[in-house]
């Protein structure tokens, strides 16, 4: 028999590829505003800045969250609706706890 709550949700660790609205953007302050957004509410781990192609920079941050249902939709959710983010694509989600 299923008793909903009888098993605790666990943690994932969610990867996003973040890229600025145009190439013109400051990627570093994007990553310093994106980062102090989230760190009010999320466990942040690894954020790097790679160069995609024809000068194009995009970030890649990983954030640390409960495993429940629509909470990677809303932190996608809020990336988008920063100033200066252009695409958001969720690359891996791994299951750590």
């Amino acid at each position: 028999m299923w008793f909903q709550g009888a098993i605790g949700l666990g943690k994932v660790a969610v990867s996003f590829k973040v890229m600025p609205s145009d190439e013109s953007k400051d990627i570093s302050s994007m990553e310093r505003k994106l980062k102090d957004e989230l760190s009010k509410t999320f466990t942040l781990g690894k954020s790097t800045v790679e160069e995609l192609a024809f000068g194009i920079k995009v970030l890649r941050i990983i954030v640390i969250l409960s495993d429940e249902g629509g909470v990677v939709d809303s932190v996608e959710q809020k990336i988008r609706s920063l100033d200066g983010v252009g695409e958001v694509e969720v690359e891996e989600v791994s299951l750590i706890s």
